[in-house]
């Protein structure tokens, strides 16, 4: 990786996370964002797709794992896998590096699901305090989708968007020729946090501190 991507390592206060950075509004959980795959720290996690097995460069990606978070499961049927995606947390756009990152991060967590989702999973995708930079154009959002393979797509029981701005909604229909009508309709938009509380009432899913507190200072403005 170039000088560009080193600098913005060292400076971004990404690498210096922590779990008090994040704040579980609906309740703690064990299996949160702190979790390290004991393959990841010896550096050897693969996934396999289209048949073609995929060494993951967890290094350059070290910055961005906090992308991905595992909230256990939903109470009601112990069998459904709740995954939860934080944008704020995504490489910016403007990386030299962006589109090798973008892989990186999404064979990254391709491997995450594989291994953790056995029956149905729901995916909630956390918006609020995303920049646009930050933000996936649809091409990539496109070409993920096609590489992911029949059982997860179909074992995705519901996509939760929570703190949707305008620019993402119509960001999502228009990309609606290009998925399936099956998936479309399993998007749910999530306006605030007290409606995610009452969709996932006995769930531990942990929000970070940075969504929350741009959400009480804001109120959730649609700006973007």
């Amino acid at each position: 990786m170039n000088e560009d991507y080193n600098k913005y390592v060292r400076a971004s206060p990404l690498v210096e996370i922590t779990a008090s950075l994040l704040n579980p509004i609906l309740r703690p959980t064990s299996n949160n964002l702190t979790d390290i795959d004991p393959d990841e720290e010896n550096g050897v996690i693969s996934c396999t797709i289209d048949n073609n097995l995929i060494n993951i460069d967890t290094k350059t990606i070290s910055p961005f794992k906090c992308v991905f978070g595992s909230a256990g499961k939903l109470q009601e049927d112990s069998q459904t896998a709740i995954v939860a995606i934080y944008g704020c947390w995504l490489p910016d756009r403007r990386l030299r590096e962006y589109r090798y990152i973008m892989d990186q991060l999404f064979y990254y967590i391709y491997h995450k699901l594989e291994n953790l989702v056995i029956n149905d999973y729901v995916l909630v995708y956390f918006h609020g305090a995303t920049p646009k930079h930050r933000t996936p154009e649809l091409k990539f959002l496109r070409k993920y989708y096609q590489m992911v393979n029949f059982r997860l797509r179909k074992n995705l029981r519901g996509i939760y968007v929570v703190h949707p701005t305008r620019w993402l909604r119509t960001v999502i229909a228009v990309s609606r020729p290009f998925f399936s009508n099956k998936f479309y309709h399993k998007v749910h938009y999530i306006y605030t946090i007290a409606e995610l509380e009452r969709e996932f009432p006995n769930n531990p899913i942990t929000i970070p501190l940075i969504i929350e507190q741009g959400f009480k200072s804001l109120l959730y403005t649609d700006s973007q």
